[in-house]
């Protein structure tokens, strides 16, 4: 066992326990200090960065953190662990958190409820921890819900009424992933006695048949999470809803817990069945359907994101579509089997990317929206002059996401490129299309982020003036420090494969394809700017070219007719909630009607012992219930689930 430079039993410990008190000193040292309230917001990733860092002398394939919390009192033993898979995701996250705080402390400045913001911007900052070194699915399931209530205070902090709807449907559609998430740990342990995360055994027991509706459940699941196709309409209103730092956060870093547990679902469970021949030999129905709906989420997503005017919207939308790219990854390493790392590099890679290029790409419209106080991309332009470095950031984001030579999107795009076509020729017709609908989206992606740059920056101004550029030096900062990363990691891609190498080594892959990774990405080799994939990149820029003039001159841009009902994932989510409103009142389950009953005695009691209190200690009392109430609340939560769990082997589960 690696030690990562540290003693192991507190490594997992103490990445949790820092954002985890941070988030309560936030909360209250602000009352009394705003600047040391938010110096322990930006010092408390900083530290978990280097608490993490420290174990990159010691990154191997052997590297393993696996401590397990023995408890008579549970049907299982809760473990956390960190292997070099998680250690990279862990690595970003914590990175990308830090600089998105930074941005945060001259974005907020001393708006209302900012105390709030931060207690729960690190709260969820320490759930997203909390999901990446869970060792087992419930421990999993456990902060995954508690990063769905964390973050719905992020999104509904303007409490607007937008951001309050946004908010409901993102708490909706959360917790019923994490339900599903729930059902298919649960099928696991009745299958196998066990939910640890980690390869499913070759004699488990499990059948196909069973393996394939707990991993479904489990990818639906966390698929709400990363925005998946048709599960992704939370997305672009939370997006737009709330601050441009949780936007940041919410893009960059939230979303892809739902793509880690989508890793780790085809990693550890479908892929040893692929290997093993419980599914099948590669080219598995699974990983068939698993690319397709990542090629619908892309393509779906990149055509909603081209008639946005709202430039939130707008990189909400394509948010969802790199999503689809990183499912693309992980779907042809299902399809292909123990021959799919170029896949499982691609994905990883560009998760990281990602991370990178949209945080950056959300700071810059931040920086916009600050000193215009326009989100109109329509209502801007010509503001180059006057805010050429966020000009400069948000280009740099623009050529990243599009994928062109020289930014790190180039790279990972390369790598999924060259996965889908191994898994193309192994499909045959079943994957003709594939390759097309991909170099669309690529082109998609182009036209779009194209307009974003141009319609903001460039062309007649239509603002009364042109703004001054106040972006405040941490703002600054941080898409100054985003920007080289992206940079770093296009023209010198070694630096990400260094991580990826050993995270691919702990999966069943080839050794051919470990070594090819490792060729092609700069260890032996300089494949990834080879002339087929620079030229394919020129091509994808004229597709992209070409998509933005066909909508310029045919007004595509501003196409307003409405998706039928019919087809609608809105429309559909709207029946479900509906539906499940009208069902709980008839079964008598409405329990807000009917607490509202019970305590209207008690409140009236109580309102009139309220005006006995001086001014003072009412608010204090206010302040102490509404932070404590929330807090309540997720240990209720999380207490009856526990409950739940415990019960779950005497009710014949």
């Amino acid at each position: 066992m690696a030690t990562m430079g540290f003693q192991p039993e507190y490594a997992g410990i103490a990445l949790l326990a820092v954002p985890f008190i941070g988030s309560f000193l936030c909360y209250f040292m602000g009352r009394y200090s705003p600047p040391l309230r938010n110096l322990i917001a930006v010092s408390a990733p900083a530290l978990v960065l280097l608490i993490a860092g420290l174990g990159i002398p010691s990154l191997s394939p052997d590297l393993s953190l696996r401590i397990a919390i023995e408890n008579e009192y549970l049907f299982y033993t809760p473990v956390i662990q960190i292997n070099p898979f998680s250690y990279v995701v862990i690595l970003v996250t914590a990175f990308v958190w830090m600089l998105g705080t930074v941005y945060a402390t001259g974005y907020l400045g001393e708006e209302e409820r900012t105390n709030r913001f931060y207690a729960f911007w690190l709260f969820s900052f320490f759930a997203d921890l909390g999901v990446l070194i869970s060792g087992d699915y419930i421990t999993l399931y456990l902060f995954f819900e508690l990063l769905t209530l964390s973050a719905f205070v992020l999104i509904i902090h303007y409490q607007t009424h937008d951001a309050v709807a946004a908010a409901k449907k993102y708490l909706f559609l959360g917790i019923s992933g994490a339900f599903l998430i729930l059902a298919g740990a649960a099928l696991l342990y009745a299958g196998t006695g066990s939910v640890d995360v980690a390869p499913l055994a070759v004699g488990s027991g499990l059948t196909s048949s069973q393996i394939l509706l707990i991993a479904g459940l489990m990818i639906l699941g966390f698929g709400v999470k990363a925005g998946m196709y048709p599960v992704h309409i939370w997305l672009p209103d939370a997006h737009s809803s709330a601050p441009t730092p949780a936007s940041a956060i919410l893009s960059g870093l939230i979303i892809k817990v739902g793509a880690y547990g989508i890793f780790v679902v085809c990693l550890f469970i479908l892929l040893p069945s692929v290997i093993s021949g419980s599914l099948s030999s590669s080219g598995s129905p699974a990983g068939l359907v698993l690319i397709w709906l990542s090629l619908i989420t892309m393509i779906v997503a990149v055509f909603l994101a081209l008639m946005q005017t709202n430039s939130k919207r707008m990189l909400a939308y394509h948010s969802i579509s790199q999503m689809g790219f990183i499912l693309l990854g992980i779907s042809c390493v299902v399809y292909l089997g123990d021959a799919g790392s170029t896949g499982f590099a691609g994905g990883l890679y560009h998760l990281i990317n990602h991370a990178l290029f949209k945080a950056s790409l959300f700071l810059a419209v931040g920086a916009v929206f600050l000193a215009t106080d326009e989100l109109n991309m329509y209502k801007i332009g010509g503001i180059w002059r006057s805010m050429p470095f966020t000009a400069v950031a948000m280009a740099i984001g623009v050529c990243a996401i599009s994928g062109i030579p020289g930014f790190n999107g180039f790279v990972s795009k390369a790598f999924i490129h060259h996965a889908l076509i191994d898994a193309q020729a192994l499909g045959g017709w079943t994957l003709l299309p594939a390759e097309a609908i991909f170099f669309i989206v690529c082109g998609g992606t182009v036209a779009s982020t194209g307009k974003l740059l141009l319609f903001t920056f460039f062309g007649e101004t239509k603002l009364q003036r042109l703004p001054l550029d106040t972006t405040p030096i941490p703002m600054r900062a941080a898409l100054f420090a985003l920007s080289v990363a992206i940079i770093l990691l296009g023209i010198l891609p070694g630096l990400a494969i260094f991580f990826i190498l050993p995270a691919a080594m702990i999966f069943p892959f080839s050794e051919s394809g470990i070594t090819y990774i490792a060729g092609y990405a700069g260890y032996g080799g300089a494949g990834i700017y080879s002339a087929g994939n620079i030229g394919y990149a020129i091509l994808e820029v004229s597709v992209g070219i070409l998509l933005f003039i066909a909508y310029v001159f045919w007004g595509w841009f501003h196409w307003e007719k409405k998706v039928p009902s019919l087809i609608s994932p809105d429309a559909w989510y709207y029946r479900a909630t509906g539906a499940f409103h009208s069902t709980g009142r008839f079964v008598g389950i409405d329990l807000l009607s009917g607490i509202q009953e019970m305590t209207r005695s008690a409140d009236e009691r109580f309102q009139e012992r309220w005006h006995l209190f001086s001014r003072r200690h009412r608010r204090t009392l206010m302040n102490l219930s509404t932070f404590g109430t929330g807090i309540l609340l997720i240990t209720l939560v999380l207490g009856i689930y526990l409950i739940i769990i415990i019960l779950t082997p005497f009710i014949g589960w």
